[in-house]
């Protein structure tokens, strides 16, 4: 008789979710709810796999100690990244670490998520193990993806979720299971000699029906001590065999005290950790045409409502990419690829930086976040990490470009310069002073102002050019032209300051009995904004030329001969004389009494508030 499992109760899609969604193609890989599953218990299919002794990763020699006991001394720290990779073969799978809350789980990329909490009732004090993987090949292109949720018990480690995506060019493969009760992988008192065996059911999606699948599954391990010599002391080797219904499969890990897995062997071959972290691919310079900002068509995306939408709160103003974009959590310290393609948005990919999340900006193409473990990691489009790097002191103002380098401003006053595709360091120089705003650069020289009132001008290579006691800074923009000059706005005055930008002397000085919140550089003018009003100074004498005080506004941003406002109720477009041009109501809320957002990239703007998100588009 044939083995005929059951449908569950519920119709849900792929993704656990019961709305039938299918993320979108663009921000990652989102593969479409037809593809065929590959796993070896999909039906019809069977695999076999002869396990190899997995290569050395003298590297993990330096892996840290623990001093956890039980199941916790197993467990990676939050935002652990690893690269696996195979002798001689190109590319790999790079591999986050995260132990997040269930709060994040909620509105994260884990598909079948939904499903899982439903079957088991899990609440706030579960605790969890995630190893999120994406496989790229030698040009950097993801090929593949796998996801595997643990659950944190005394017992030790069980599988909820497993999750393995591939694509070959030619079609995409996909298994989604959830287990039920969890695999145990790895008990938390696990030493070499050890077997033990684990039973339950897992669900698993099924293309032709359109279902989630239960069928019976049944594991044996066994656990020596780790072949790697050059591995650790109390490092596993556990191996698994696996049969699910009448199909087996069988795996091979590598568990080390505080690091999780650090090498595997399974059907796609032998994987060990490495260090030979490939450079990124950086893209030109995405710049929004001003000259286009009439033509802007917004349209409204339903976020931070509650409900069935998400919780956001960034730390930063959003980046913007091609279909989406990301978001650096306060909350929930996750990075969040939303998608904008309907009006119901959706996670469509989620990363751990590990620690808080302090500052990020997408630039060139690359998400960058900064975290209180003083480190900066950046990300593609996708979500796979690309490197990351140690900063001198946490950093609270976001990335900037400065040439083909990316600058860094932190709390101890170091600016430091990476390499965007690498993320090495190029320079660093310390102006001993906390940097709470973002520099600006403005061709061949970086302007940074610290908490202790200088304002320093610095040449490529991280040399001083100049330095001048201007105030405790509020904000600061730089002119064009041939004569470049520096407007400066000092916290708590109402005396605008420029200084040259070829040798620092004082150019004017304007008293305009209005705060400096803003300052914005457009061709002919710079623009001043406070709550109260919006002021347009004169570059070269600081002479105010006009005054737009129509509504409170709440942010402001622009360029070329363009400003754009965000009010209490609309966006509102001047023009560089500060004639109104075109008008935008929004349907972000309370915008003056939160943090909103204004970002732009190349043929779109973001505005972010209270409510919501609402993305322009130009025509």
């Amino acid at each position: 008789m044939t083995y005929q499992p059951p449908v569950i109760e519920d119709r849900l899609d792929p993704w656990g979710r019961p709305d039938n969604y299918s993320p979108p193609p663009v921000l990652g890989m989102s593969p479409s709810p037809n593809t065929k599953p590959r796993h070896p218990w999909a039906p019809g299919v069977t695999v076999g796999l002869v396990v190899t002794a997995l290569i050395g990763a003298s590297f993990l020699t330096g892996l840290p100690a623990t001093s956890a006991s039980g199941v916790t001394s197993w467990l990676p720290v939050d935002g652990q990244r690893v690269l696996f990779a195979q002798p001689g073969s190109p590319g790999g799978k790079f591999a986050e670490w995260s132990r997040p809350a269930i709060y994040s789980l909620i509105q994260s990329d884990l598909l079948a998520f939904p499903l899982w909490e439903k079957k088991t009732g899990a609440d706030a004090s579960t605790e969890f193990l995630r190893l999120h993987t994406i496989q790229a090949d030698a040009n950097g292109a993801s090929t593949g993806l796998s996801d595997r949720l643990w659950t944190v018990e005394p017992a030790g480690l069980r599988t909820a979720i497993d999750v393995d995506i591939s694509d070959d060019g030619e079609s995409v493969n996909m298994y989604v299971g959830v287990m039920v009760p969890g695999r145990l992988d790895l008990p938390s008192d696990a030493t070499p000699g050890d077997t033990w065996t684990s039973t339950g059911s897992v669900w698993t999606w099924d293309a032709e029906s359109g279902n989630f699948l239960e069928v019976p599954y049944s594991a044996q391990f066994e656990a020596t001590a780790a072949a790697d010599a050059a591995l650790p002391a109390g490092c596993l080797d556990v191996l698994m065999h696996e049969q699910v219904s009448s199909l087996t499969n069988t795996e091979l890990r590598t568990w080390c005290p505080a690091s999780g897995v650090v090498g595997f062997a399974d059907t796609t071959g032998v994987w060990a950790a490495s260090a030979d972290i490939p450079a990124a691919k950086v893209d030109t310079e995405d710049v929004f045409d001003w000259g286009k900002a009439d033509s802007l068509d917004f349209s409204p995306l339903a976020v931070n409502q509650g409900g069935d939408s998400l919780i956001l709160s960034p730390v930063s103003p959003p980046g913007l990419l091609q279909g989406g974009a990301l978001f650096a959590g306060k909350l929930q310290p996750d990075l969040l690829a939303i998608s904008t393609d309907k009006a119901m948005p959706k996670v469509v990919w989620a990363a751990r930086p590990g620690g808080a999340l302090t500052a990020s900006a997408t630039l060139r193409g690359i998400s960058m976040v900064a975290t209180t473990q003083r480190l900066i990691v950046a990300y593609n489009n996708e979500g796979r990490w690309l490197w990351q790097t140690t900063l001198p002191d946490v950093s609270s103002v976001p990335p900037v470009l400065f040439g083909d380098r990316v600058v860094v401003a932190a709390l101890d006053g170091s600016v430091t310069a990476l390499d965007p595709a690498t993320g090495a360091p190029a320079w660093t120089t310390n102006l001993g002073a906390e940097i709470r705003i973002k520099p600006i650069s403005s061709g061949e020289r970086l302007l940074v102002a610290d908490q202790a009132g200088v304002l320093t001008c610095l040449d490529g290579d991280g040399n001083t050019v100049w330095a001048k006691e201007a105030g405790v800074p509020e904000s600061l923009a730089v002119s064009g032209g041939a004569e470049p000059v520096i407007v400066y706005g000092e916290s708590g005055s109402a005396v605008l300051k420029a200084y040259s930008l070829a040798d620092g002397h004082q150019v004017w000085r304007s008293r305009v009995f209005k705060t400096p919140t803003d300052l914005i550089a457009l061709n002919s003018v710079v623009v001043m904004r406070d709550n109260s009003a919006v002021l347009g100074i004169d570059w070269q004498t600081g002479s105010v030329l006009w005054r737009w005080t129509s509504q409170v506004t709440a942010a402001g941003i622009g360029g070329g001969d363009r400003v754009l406002l965000l009010t209490e109720t609309e966006l509102v477009l001047l023009a560089g004389d500060g004639t109104e041009v075109k008008t935008w109501p929004h349907q972000l809320g309370h915008v003056t009494g939160t943090t909103p957002y204004l970002v732009t990239t190349q043929g779109a703007v973001l505005a972010y508030g209270e409510h919501g998100a609402e993305i322009g588009v130009t025509s």
